[in-house]
């Protein structure tokens, strides 16, 4: 899976022409697929954000602002007991712009819900099984890079779940 990943961003930098980064008044959506801290399991999820310049909120500043949610969803067990987790949230995120068009680093925070469980499938399996949750507080860093005008990479290190951090890598989508 390793050698798949370096060999498609090896192709996508060597053979990309195009420059692209973060606009305002566009939006961007794609899938992404995370390693969670816990038992370096696989969460699925997807991003959203809106672009906007600084001064749309009053900033007199540079960089961009993109506002969105993120969606991740993740499953653990071992031996008798798992973990199953949800997190909904909003984001806001800071771009900083760059002369290299095809990166696009940011820094964000998070704020949504998490939505969680921990069963025992093992003896006396009912006086085990819990739900848990709450608003969650988070912040996160990434960077895109753009291997086409519509089309980048996103890689993403954040915080958010109540049970850890995670990894994230995905495509999104401008439009």
């Amino acid at each position: 899976m390793k050698k798949i990943i370096f060999t498609l961003l090896a192709v996508f930098i060597l053979f990309s022409t195009s420059f692209a980064q973060f606009e305002a008044n566009k939006s961007y959506a794609g899938p992404a697929v995370g390693l969670s801290f816990l038992g370096s399991t696989l969460s699925f999820g997807a991003n959203y954000e809106y672009g906007m310049n600084m001064k749309d909120i009053g900033i007199d500043a540079p960089g961009l602002l993109g506002i969105g949610g993120i969606v991740r969803y993740w499953s653990y067990s071992e031996g008798f007991w798992s973990y199953t987790d949800l997190v909904i949230a909003a984001q806001g995120n800071y771009h900083i712009v760059l002369d290299n068009k095809k990166l696009d680093p940011y820094l964000g925070l998070i704020i949504g819900y998490d939505i969680g469980s921990f069963n025992w499938d093992g003896p006396y399996d009912n006086l085990f099984d819990i739900s848990y949750g709450g608003f969650i507080f988070g912040a996160s860093a990434g960077v895109r890079y753009w291997f086409s005008p519509q089309m980048a990479i996103n890689a993403r290190l954040g915080t958010g779940s109540n049970l850890g951090s995670t990894l994230d890598i995905g495509v999104d989508f401008k439009f």
